[in-house]
């Protein structure tokens, strides 16, 4: 008869180095919780608590390095645009994503018309900055190359502007407009 082995050792053999916190009866209260730093410093006088936090200072300072930036291309950086333009006003999003940039060295070019640049207007430092975040590179910049060849008429993007270019291209809908006292809903 071959009697089974058991990997448990006797108390008497046992590495007693590692003691767990004792479970406390019921209704004694709750249990009382110490982290790692407490016990060590009570047990070794070792500022544990500076060291832990010096500790996860350096980590995140080596996985902000780790964060792998894309390449200042063609294609990513129409990626960062479209991501970009999901973060604006819905009038501007789709003229973001329909501009198409050149990259010349650290530079990326965008050219477009006098409108669609007064368009734009304020969120021009906030484009540079996201593109710079978004490369991970501080030395991209963001230029703005206006056409004066492209046809100057105006476009309508907002609901107001393509509301009063309808209204003084067409009759039929100008009569519409007097006939039901329609007004565009602000």
């Amino acid at each position: 008869m071959v009697l089974p082995v058991h990997a448990i050792k006797p108390p008497e053999l046992a590495d007693k180095t590692l003691s767990f916190p004792k479970i406390p009866k019921k209704n004694t209260g709750a249990p009382l919780q110490i982290s790692s730093a407490e016990i060590l410093e009570k047990e070794e006088d070792i500022p544990v608590k500076e060291i832990e936090a010096q500790i996860e200072k350096l980590v995140q300072e080596i996985s902000e390095e780790l964060v792998i930036a894309p390449e200042l291309n063609q294609e990513n950086t129409v990626k960062a645009f479209a991501l970009f333009a999901a973060k604006q006003k819905v009038s501007i999003v789709s003229l973001i994503k329909l501009l198409i940039p050149a990259i010349i060295g650290k530079q990326v070019v965008v050219t477009m018309t006098v409108q669609q640049e007064e368009f734009i207007g304020e969120i021009k430092i906030d484009w540079q900055a996201f593109l710079k975040k978004y490369f991970n590179d501080t030395e991209i910049t963001l230029q703005f190359a206006i056409d004066e060849t492209a046809n100057t008429t105006r476009k309508a993007y907002t609901a107001s502007e393509q509301y009063e270019e309808t209204l003084n291209e067409s009759e039929i809908f100008r009569s519409l407009v007097n006939k039901f006292k329609l007004k565009l809903k602000q």
